[in-house]
Order: C-alpha cells, then structure tokens, then sequence
C-alpha cells in the first residue's frame, strides 16, 4: 500500500517523505550515510534534511565527527500527524501499519513469496498461472551471500560474502513448515557454494516441503553431474539470471567470462524435462537494446526442450552495486520501453509467455496478463513471542507511486516504481490509466 494520510497531515511533500521512509530503514547515520541507505543523491538529502529537522521530523546530533541524524520516536511522528489527519479511520490503519514496520527493524526473519489473491482467468495466462501455482507460496531462503560473481547490478553488494550455518538454515525451514508452508527457493548469493547444499535440499524435502527451487547464476550447473546430484537430492525447478546473449557484454555485467558455463546450464536442465525453467534478465542501459535478441535467444531454447519454461524481464532495482553504478546503469523506464515491447511482442508470438516485473502498467497498456506481478504478492514472515507476523507494509515501502497515480484504474494492482528510481527521476513518466 502507499502510505496518504500521515504524509499528508504532516504536510510533506513526496520527497521528503520518501526520506523519511528511507529513515525506516535504519535507526540514525551521519549525513554522508544518509543518501546512500535512503537510495536518495546526497545533493538532495543536503537540502531536505534541514527542512525535515525545521519540521521536527528528523533530528540532528551533533558529534565530534559530524552531525548524526535520525527519526523522531514513531509516536511522536504518528502524534504530530494525528492532530492534522484528515480521516481518523484512515489514519490509525496506516498508523498500525507504520509501527508494524518499525516494531520489525532488525527483526530476523523469512521472505515469502505468495500467489496473488487474483483468481480470474481472463485476466491471467494459462501457462504463468501453472508455472506460478505450482511454485507459490514459497519462502525465500538465503543460504548466504557467497557468490561466484559479482554482478555489477547486485541487490547484496559485494562486501561481507558470508555463508549461513546449516542449523540457521535448518531453523528457517522449521519456521516455514510451522506456518504450513511447503515450498521453498534456495538464494543467495549463490546457493550452489554451500559446502551443504544438498543436505539442505533433503532435510526440506524430509520436512515436507514438495518443491524446492533453485535459483542460481548457472555457472556451478555448467559442470557435468552437479545439477544430477541436486535433482537427486530433491530439486524440482530452476530458476537462472540470463541478461543477454551478447557474450561482452555479459561479462561486462557479470565481472566474470563465465557466459558460455551459464549457456550451458540451460542445457543441463533441458536433461531433467520434469524440471520447470525461470530465467531472468536484469534491465539495464547496457543490456536494454539485446533485449529483442534475448527473447529470440529464450524462444530458442524453449523451442529445444520440454521443460515449462517461463523467463522474465525485470528493470534493474537501484539498491547496493545498481545504487553505486547508477549512472552507468539505470536507465529511465521510458528510455527502454522500444526493445522492452519488442521482447514481449517477438516471445508471444513464438509462444514462449515471458514475463516482466518493475515496470508500472501505465507503460505496458494491455499487457497487464504478462506482469508477473500480478501473480504474486511478497511479504515477511517474522516469529515474535506475540507469535508469527505476516508483513508486507514493509516490502511495499520499497515502491512508490506518484500523486497521479491516485486517478489511475490500475493503481491497486500496480507496484509503480522503486522508491529509488523515483528519488532520481521522479514521477513525470507516470501517467494515469483512465476508465472505470
């Protein structure tokens, strides 16, 4: 959801209060900090935070090395608020729902990945929908942040590669079966590097859960009898970043030559038919213009194997190595929509149901059926001595939409745009979707 009421009774501005919502994020940091978490440049985040201090929002601390800054307590926030909301029924939901994320800072726990609420045939494709029933709700368990690559768009950065102990992973799986959750995907980094990985796929399968994912780079699967070895053990699909089928410039995004191995990754799968096959390529300014290759390139492929096979595309979220290379980078989404309908139009046509995510609707007018979002709701599953909390409040903080978008007929199932790129480019290239 985005948050209306409590902005707009403490009179802030989107922007100013899209840095307060990146203030949620973290509890207080010295100005040079702040634009970095907050995914805001520093330029602006010099001009706003006076003014939120001046508005007794965000206080400033001096210190030896500087000043610190941070969020005023959430019930001084809430209470400065309430005294100008509008709606009070409005305004205590949102209230709830802000406490709930900062109740939750720092808490441990698992992503969820749900199937969307959204049941109507008309509005879904027949293969998304078997591709995404079979595999939702899943819980998104990070084996560590160990990697073979460093990808230059990674949401984890480079620093700190670590790899989870079995018994946190295990305790993570226990968590996932007692909310009666029975399928799995193994992340990272890249899961494949756990000195235990297989191990890990038995004792889910022994805990009862019936799929297990993998999603990988692909470079580990290039070796023959690694992906045998992981079906035996309990995999059931796959899921591969693939960006292009341009080998340079795979390698320039990757920081690695490994594009042949990943190549043949889908080929290793292609052996395990019972398999199911996700693919994702991550939108960039340097990859966006292949991305019509890129569906001929996946089209290939799907034609040469039996395995239900559904890539999608999905604009590069500016956070850790896509933050720092922004420039490099992050294209603005109107800039790639050519080879973005180009891809959708080339796969469609040759029956392959590609997919996209990250992209608001109002860019993709009737191709709603084809957002994978649509399928698919995230949340967080947090364990507390209340019990065990479903959150998505702050998943959803995240995403932003514009002013504008409150007149669209789309906004309740569109996500719009990350919270980042609208702190660089803003919402001029949001426009509402008319109609009843």
């Amino acid at each position: 959801m985005e948050f209306q009421c409590i902005p707009d009774a403490l009179g802030l501005n989107p922007e100013q209060w899209s840095l307060v919502a990146g203030f949620l994020g973290f509890r207080e940091e010295p100005e040079s900090r702040v634009g970095y978490l907050a995914r805001m440049p520093q330029e602006r985040v010099a001009v706003l935070l006076p003014q939120l201090v001046g508005l007794g929002i965000v206080r400033r601390r001096e210190t030896a090395q500087g000043p610190w800054y941070g969020l005023i307590p959430v019930e001084e926030l809430l209470a400065k608020a309430a005294l100008a909301a509008e709606d009070p029924d409005v305004f205590e939901m949102e209230a709830n729902l802000l406490r709930r994320v900062v109740e939750g800072f720092g808490t441990p726990g698992l992503t969820v990945i749900s199937s969307s609420e959204d049941r109507d045939p008309a509005r879904r494709i027949p293969e998304i929908t078997k591709y995404a029933d079979t595999l939702m709700p899943y819980i998104d368990l990070r084996l560590g942040t160990r990697c073979n690559l460093n990808c230059t768009y990674c949401l984890l950065g480079h620093e700190n590669r670590t790899t989870r102990t079995t018994a946190e992973i295990v305790s993570d799986l226990m968590l996932g079966r007692r909310r009666n959750l029975q399928k799995v995907a193994l992340t990272g980094g890249e899961p494949t590097l756990h000195p235990e990985v297989l191990k890990i796929i038995t004792v889910a399968r022994t805990l009862g859960y019936r799929q297990v994912i993998l999603v990988t780079n692909g470079v580990t699967l290039s070796i023959p009898g690694v992906l045998d070895r992981l079906v035996e053990a309990g995999i059931t699909a796959v899921g591969i970043s693939f960006d292009t089928p341009d080998k340079e410039i795979a390698h320039e995004l990757w920081q690695s030559p490994v594009f042949d191995k990943v190549s043949l990754a889908f080929d290793a799968v292609a052996r395990h038919p019972q398999l199911l096959l996700g693919s994702i390529a991550v939108i960039t300014k340097k990859n966006a213009s292949q991305l019509p290759d890129l569906a001929n390139w996946w089209a290939d492929r799907n034609d040469a194997m039996e395995n239900l096979f559904v890539p999608n595309i999905d604009f590069v979220m500016p956070e850790e190595n896509a933050w720092l290379n922004r420039e490099e980078l992050l294209p603005k989404l109107t800039d790639v929509m050519e080879p973005v309908l180009k891809a959708l139009e080339i796969a469609h046509g040759r029956g392959l149901p590609l997919t996209f995510r990250g992209f608001p609707l109002c860019l993709l007018p009737g191709l709603e059926r084809y957002s994978y979002d649509r399928y698919m709701s995230i949340f967080r599953l947090t364990s507390s001595a209340e019990g065990d909390v479903f959150d998505k409040t702050s998943v959803d903080l995240l995403r932003t939409k514009g002013p504008q978008c409150r007149r669209c007929k789309l906004r309740r199932e569109c996500n719009g745009v990350s919270r980042g790129y609208a702190n660089l480019y803003g919402y001029g290239e949001l426009v509402p979707v008319r109609g009843a």
